[in-house]
């Protein structure tokens, strides 16, 4: 008789984010565009990997927990 393990549930990383320029993040899930972060004033605007606009937050470390959210969401279907 032979036991056969179950697959291994593999769980994409969180995006990784990169400021390209001053005030505006690129976030990026295992080499694939994942959104953006953009900076003005004091609102941080976040947009998904169709652009589609995701909320508008205080703080970057909120802005980026959104993106996060969205990633794995995303993955998840």
């Amino acid at each position: 008789m032979t036991l056969l393990a179950p697959a291994p549930t593999i769980r994409p990383a969180a995006p990784t984010l990169t400021e390209a320029e001053p005030g505006f993040w690129v976030a990026s899930t295992g080499g694939a565009f994942a959104g953006t972060i953009d900076h003005h004033g004091e609102h941080f605007y976040v947009r998904d990997c169709f652009s589609q606009y995701l909320g508008d937050y205080g703080d970057l470390a909120t802005a980026a927990a959104r993106l996060r959210t969205d990633a794995s969401a995303r993955d998840a279907a």
